[in-house]
C-alpha cells in the first residue's frame, strides 16, 4: 500500500476525499489529513508519504509553497493539486516540475481513480527497477520470500527452484518464526526497519533470513528447535535484541521445502492473531493449548448472550462471603463460558467491563462504607482494554475484587457456617440457593446442608424462609401492602408467600397486617 496525505483547509473536502473512493482497491491508503501547509510539512517529516493531494489555496503556507519546500529536499514524492476553477490555469503554470495531476473541485471520482491507477503502475515500476539494483544477498533473500508470500503462484514458476538455489535457500529443513511487537502506537516504517536490523544482528551467528511483512518481523530459520531449551534461548536472544519493546513470537512446525513457507505463515499468523486466548508465554506453537478450550461442535448460537447478571451475582456473593478462591473461580468460569460461545476478544473485554462495573455498583449500593475503595477501583476499567491475553485480564479483575475482600470487616466470621448464616440475614431478599452457595464455600451442597442443619437446627430452605418471614412481619407492621412485602423479602409469587407466611405465623399476611395496624 502507498501512503496518501490529504491537505485542504475545508473539513468537508478532506473527509469527502477520504470516503470518495475505495483507496485500498487502488493500492493506496489515506494515513492522515492536514488543514494547512505547515501542518502538512510536519506530517511529511513524520510519515513515509508517497502521494500528497494538496489544495492550491490555504491560509498560512499555501499549496504551492508547500510543494516547493518539499521538492527542495525530496524528488520522489508525488503530488496531485486541488483547485477551484478560477485558480486552475494559475496552478498549471506555477507548477511545472513533476506533478502527477490537477483536479478541479468538486473532484470527479473517475478522474481521481484514473490518476491513482496510473500512479500505482508508475511507482511499482520505479520500485521494481531499483529493487535489485545494488541489492545485497540479504535484501535479495528477503525479496524472494516476500514474492512467495504475496504471490502463492510464484512457487509454480519454472525459475522458482533455480532462484532458491542461487540464493542458497535450498535447505534441508525450515521453521518460520513470526514476531509481533506490542506497542501503544503503530510502528513507523523507520522503526520497523530498525527493529529488523537489530533482529538480524542478534541472529548473525545463525543461518536465518529476517524480513518484515504486514507490520511484523518474520524469521526463516534453518534450525529444528526441537526442545524447549533451544526455543527459550532463541526467545531470550530476540527479547534482549529488541529490549525496548515487548514481543511475542509464534513458531511454525518444521517443513522441508521452501515452497511451504506460505502455509507456515498462515499457521504462525493464526497463532499471533489469537494470542489473547493463550496463556502468556514468549513463543506460541501449534500444540500450545489455549487457556480455555472448547469442543469443535460448541459454536456460538445466533443471538446467544453472556449471562452477565448471573455472574455478577456469583462474584458479589463470593466477595461478601470473603471467599478469595471463589472470586477467581467465578471469573474463570465466566471466561470459559464466553470462549465456549466463541466470542471475539473485543466482545469478551466488553462483557468483562460490564461485569466489573456491575459488581462494583452492587457493592456500592450494598456496602456504602466501601465507597472510597470502589471509586478507586472504578478507574481501572480502562486497563481491561489494554490486556494482551485472557490470563492477564482475569488477573486484573481478580486483583481488583481481592482489594474489596481485604477491606471487608468480617468480624467473628471465621467459621464458614457463621459466614453463611450472616450472609443469609443480609441477603435474604436475593435468589439464594444452597447449591450455588456451596460452590463458593468449596463444599458439596449435601455436606454443606448437613453442616448448616447441625449448626442452626434447621434445613437451609427452612431457615431462609424463617428469616424472610420475620422480616416480612416487620414490613407488614409498617403498613406496606402484601405484594410489596412479598417482593422485598424475596418471593416473586404472592400466593406462595401467602402460604409460607400462614404456615409459620398461623395467620395470613393481610390478617396479620390488620392486627398490627389496630
Amino acid at each position: 500500500m502507498y501512503n496518501v496525505l490529504i491537505v485542504d483547509d475545508e473539513p468537508v473536502i478532506r473527509e469527502g476525499l477520504k470516503s470518495l473512493i475505495p483507496w485500498e482497491d487502488y493500492g493506496f491508503r489515506v494515513i492522515d489529513t492536514a488543514s494547512d501547509g505547515r501542518t502538512a510539512f510536519e506530517m511529511y517529516k513524520k510519515y513515509s508519504i508517497d502521494l500528497m493531494i494538496v489544495d492550491i489555496r490555504m491560509p498560512g503556507m499555501d499549496g504551492l509553497t508547500l510543494i516547493q519546500q518539499i521538492r527542495s529536499q525530496d524528488s520522489d514524492i508525488h503530488f496531485i493539486i486541488l483547485s477551484g476553477y478560477a485558480d486552475f490555469e494559475y496552478a498549471q503554470k506555477a507548477i511545472t516540475a513533476n506533478v502527477t495531476g490537477y483536479l478541479l473541485k468538486p473532484v470527479d471520482e473517475d478522474e481521481l481513480a484514473g490518476y491513482l491507477e496510473n500512479l500505482k503502475k508508475r511507482i511499482d515500476q520505479i520500485k521494481a527497477a531499483s529493487q535489485f539494483q545494488g541489492e545485497d544477498d540479504t535484501q535479495k533473500e528477503e525479496t524472494f520470500l516476500l514474492k512467495i508470500l504475496e504471490d502463492p503462484a510464484f512457487i509454480r514458476d519454472p525459475a522458482f527452484q533455480d532462484e532458491a538455489s542461487q540464493l542458497q535457500l535450498d535447505w534441508k529443513l525450515y521453521r518460520l518464526l513470526l514476531m509481533d511487537i506490542s506497542t501503544k502506537q503503530s510502528l513507523s516504517d523507520s522503526q520497523l526497519t530498525e527493529i529488523k536490523k537489530i533482529t538480524a544482528s542478534a541472529l548473525e551467528s545463525q543461518k536465518a533470513v529476517v524480513f518484515s511483512y504486514k507490520r511484523q518481523i518474520g524469521i526463516l530459520l534453518n534450525e529444528r528447535l526441537g526442545d524447549e531449551e533451544s526455543r527459550r534461548r532463541l526467545s531470550n536472544m530476540l527479547e534482549d535484541g529488541v529490549s525496548q519493546h515487548k514481543i511475542i513470537c509464534s513458531l511454525s512446525d518444521v517443513f522441508t521445502d521452501i515452497a511451504g513457507i506460505g502455509e507456515a505463515y498462515k499457521e504462525v499468523k493464526y497463532l499471533l492473531d489469537h494470542q489473547f486466548f493463550y496463556p502468556p508465554q514468549p513463543m506460541l506453537l501449534k500444540e500450545t493449548a489455549p487457556l480455555f478450550s472448547k469442543k469443535d461442535d460448541e459454536v456460538q448460537e445466533d443471538g446467544k448472550e453472556f449471562p452477565v447478571h448471573l455472574f455478577t451475582e456469583k462474584v458479589y456473593y463470593a466477595i461478601d462471603l470473603v471467599n478469595e478462591e471463589g472470586v477467581k473461580d467465578v471469573l474463570k468460569d465466566a471466561a470459559r463460558t464466553m470462549v465456549t460461545l466463541n466470542f471475539s476478544e473485543e466482545r469478551i473485554k466488553k462483557n468483562f467491563m460490564k461485569l466489573f462495573t456491575m459488581v462494583l455498583s452492587k457493592c456500592s449500593s450494598m456496602k456504602p462504607e466501601m465507597q472510597p475503595i470502589i471509586t478507586d477501583l472504578m478507574s481501572q476499567i480502562a486497563e481491561i482494554e489494554q490486556k494482551n491475553n485472557l490470563h492477564q485480564l482475569i488477573g486484573l479483575l481478580d486483583s481488583s475484587f481481592q482489594k474489596l475482600i481485604e477491606n471487608l470487616d468480617s468480624g467473628d466470621q471465621t467459621i464458614q457456617i457463621k459466614k453463611l448464616v450472616d450472609f443469609i440475614h443480609r441477603n435474604y431478599q436475593e435468589h439464594l440457593k444452597l447449591e450455588s452457595l456451596a460452590g463458593l464455600f468449596n463444599y458439596n451442597s449435601a455436606y454443606l446442608g448437613k453442616l448448616f442443619k447441625n449448626h442452626t437446627g434447621e434445613y437451609f430452605n427452612t431457615y431462609l424462609d424463617q428469616v424472610r418471614i420475620e422480616n416480612a412481619k416487620h414490613l407488614l407492621s409498617s403498613g406496606l401492602k402484601v405484594y410489596q412485602v412479598a417482593e422485598r423479602v424475596g418471593y416473586t409469587n404472592v400466593d406462595y408467600f401467602h402460604n409460607k407466611f400462614k404456615k409459620y405465623v398461623g395467620l395470613s399476611p393481610s390478617v396479620y397486617r390488620k392486627t398490627k395496624r389496630k
